[in-house]
């Protein structure tokens, strides 16, 4: 099979400082002014968020999917390959540091090379997993080609090993939903593929990844059991996918064994990484992906970026430490565990736990501080260690904060995210993992919450420069205006979450040259809030122009 790299190239390349960039092209104008009033109106009716104390409860012995990792992407062909240092930022674990577990990287398109092997090394040195996902192949897939095909991606597995890269996983096609520029499969093809060809396939298979979570690639491989034993996890992206979407019934009854993973997102390309609150709309993100979606991995796009949590200077963004306040604590080997939610409006809770350490994440999108009484059934802990993102803090150490009966008490910053970690006996052992092999670098979470060190606490975009929208809200929750490039994907019918937080189809993989990512909310009005924002839709979505690619 003749495979071959997209002739016109995946984007708009301009060297800075030795970097391949891309140019990350801007909002339409002419949707800029309703979209703007729009959001000035809601975010004048929307509350400032309660004040008084809400209660959380957090059931240890209720233990929900498996932790694989939480990490980003790296295509050396594209955005150049990460530095020696950025590597090491990614995924080191100490002060100042992400902790990331989890590199995505892609698959040669003809003749394996070695571009991002350097990285790939590096990465599995410090404990994190890498998987591979294939984008370009010459013409239409159809199962004549499968055969070459296997063979097409076992030879990349070969070659990586005998680099050095044992690769965890692969997939079996990027996007082939959004295919444009890159390899079109129906959903026949991909569970015949699978059906067919998986077992053949020399290490652990993900499935087509779709673009949107489309239902439609995951659930003729669910209701094949022959087909479902070849592949170990059901990958997907979230552009334009509400939360509403991100549940999976069908998976919950037949997936057994299996992984989901979320491989590639980003809350917003066009605003600065540092640009707050914008940044904390990834945090929210991660809480409905882990929450509603309960995916064993989440992976960003590009770890270097404007947008990234590594900014191009090199230094780690808000966007990141918000991030980081989760991978740094939630290790490969944790689960998580039963938790009150959504304890207020506009404050999202989730909870982890190993075999000694509990883990508390806390997101409070609303513009004003609150309290919070978190009661964690089946610990003894007496205390937990505080570490705080917000305006003005970086992963910044706030203490400890004193637990007496499994109950304590919490104050929580105005637009910030909180963890809580702690280790102690009480802590109800966890079970094996999902099936899918040892977690890689399992073990204690607390390596180290960084005390706002590394992280530029004022570098980038000044409070408010992320919009209108002030709480953060719920990343996700909506999806990009747009993002399918047909008029069609996602829509901003968004229940809370930054400006922007929904993947802007604007620039990147999915650009064009027109395009918002709009989700509002946060404290207020929900009714009002999307009210309004179906108002918002409807304007981005007649005035959006086509595109197929982030730029």
């Amino acid at each position: 099979m003749t495979l071959s790299h997209d002739a016109a190239g995946p984007e708009i390349r301009n060297r800075q400082g030795g970097r391949a960039a891309r140019s990350d092209r801007g909002h339409v104008r002419s949707i800029r002014p309703a979209i703007a009033t729009a959001l000035g109106v809601v975010a004048l009716l929307c509350g400032a968020g309660a004040a008084s104390a809400q209660t959380a409860t957090v059931t240890l012995s209720s233990q929900k999917q498996y932790i694989r990792g939480i990490g980003g992407m790296s295509h050396a062909a594209w955005a150049g390959d990460l530095t020696a240092a950025e590597r090491t930022l990614a995924f080191g674990n100490g002060d100042g540091q992400l902790g990331f577990t989890a590199l995505r990287i892609p698959v040669s398109d003809g003749s394996p090379d070695s571009a991002n092997v350097a990285t790939a090394k590096a990465a599995i040195a410090a404990g994190a997993i890498v998987f591979a996902t294939p984008w370009n192949a010459v013409g239409t897939m159809s199962s004549s080609q499968f055969s070459s095909y296997a063979s097409h991606l076992n030879n990349f597995v070969s070659y990586m090993k005998n680099q050095g890269v044992n690769l965890y996983a692969i997939s079996v096609q990027n996007e082939p939903d959004y295919a444009s520029t890159w390899l079109a499969w129906t959903p026949a093809l991909c569970h015949d593929f699978i059906l067919n060809y998986g077992a053949m396939i020399t290490t652990k298979l993900i499935s087509c990844e779709s673009f949107n979570y489309s239902k439609s690639y995951y659930d003729p491989i669910l209701n094949d059991s022959a087909a479902l034993a070849n592949v170990a996890v059901l990958g997907t992206h979230l552009y334009g996918t509400p939360v509403s979407s991100y549940p999976y019934p069908l998976f919950d009854q037949k997936g057994a064994g299996k992984e989901r993973w979320m491989t590639e997102h980003y809350t917003d390309s066009t605003t600065d990484a540092n640009s707050w609150p914008n940044a904390l709309g990834v945090a929210t993100e991660l809480h409905h992906a882990m929450v509603d979606g309960q995916f064993s991995l989440y992976t960003w796009w590009y770890i270097v970026r404007s947008y990234g949590p590594i900014s191009t200077n090199g230094k780690v963004s808000k966007r990141g430490w918000c991030m980081a306040q989760f991978s740094k604590f939630i290790r490969p080997g944790f689960y998580r565990v039963d938790a009150t939610a959504t304890p207020s409006s506009g404050v999202y809770l989730s909870a982890y736990k190993s075999s000694t350490d509990v883990v508390v994440v806390i997101v409070n999108t609303n513009s004003s501080s609150s309290s919070l009484n978190v009661s964690i059934n089946g610990s003894t802990i007496s205390s937990y260690d505080r570490f705080t993102t917000s305006a003005s803090k970086s992963l910044a150490s706030d203490g400890k904060v004193a637990a007496s009966n499994g109950s304590l008490t919490i104050s929580l910053d105005a637009q910030s995210v909180t963890t809580l970690h702690g280790t102690g006996s009480g802590s109800p052992g966890t079970g094996g993992s999902s099936g899918l092999g040892g977690a890689t670098g399992s073990g204690g979470a607390a390596t180290g919450g960084a005390t706002g060190s590394g992280g530029a606490t004022s570098t980038g975009g000044s409070s408010g420069t992320g919009g209108l929208t002030g709480s953060g809200g719920a990343t996700g929750s909506g999806g990009s205006l747009g993002a399918g490039g047909d008029g069609t994907g996602g829509g901003a019918l968004a229940s809370g979450g930054a400006m922007g937080s929904g993947g802007s189809p604007t620039s990147d993989e999915h650009s064009s040259e027109g395009g918002c990512s709009c989700r509002v909310g946060g404290a207020g009005s929900r009714s009002t809030s999307l009210a309004l924002l179906n108002v918002v839709a409807l304007l981005a979505l007649t005035s959006r122009r086509r595109g197929r690619r982030r730029s």
